[in-house]
């Protein structure tokens, strides 16, 4: 399935929601989304991963590309809705040690400064 991204903003984020497959197969699109939101203003994003059914080394390296350009920039990124396998994943890679990751959409939004 190509990986596709919704986006809405809720108290001041802007939460992308992307369904699919975050692997080689979807390129960049996810850190292109990203970029684009934070070229368009955007300083707090949220990536709800609870509609992505598999994610590949590809897919964490955007995920942590993301993460490097919304630092960059100041602002602020975090995941949620990870599945038990990605969050296995993440747990060996140590990349819970530099992404905000939580449970749910509910719990990472309540975590944003100045939210």
């Amino acid at each position: 399935m190509i990986l596709q991204i919704q986006s809405r903003k809720k108290k001041g984020v802007v939460i992308l929601e992307p369904r699919g497959r975050l692997t080689i197969d979807s390129q960049r699109l996810l850190h292109d989304e990203v970029k684009r939101m934070v070229k368009n203003g955007a300083e707090r994003i949220l990536v709800d991963l609870s509609g992505v059914s598999y994610v590949d080394s590809h897919g964490l390296g955007q995920m942590v590309a993301c993460h490097g350009t919304l630092h960059g920039s100041g602002g602020q990124l975090r995941f949620a809705g990870v599945n038990q396998k990605l969050a296995d994943l993440l747990e060996m890679t140590g990349l819970p040690r530099v992404l905000q990751v939580d449970r749910d959409q509910a719990t990472a939004l309540s975590k944003f400064g100045g939210a």
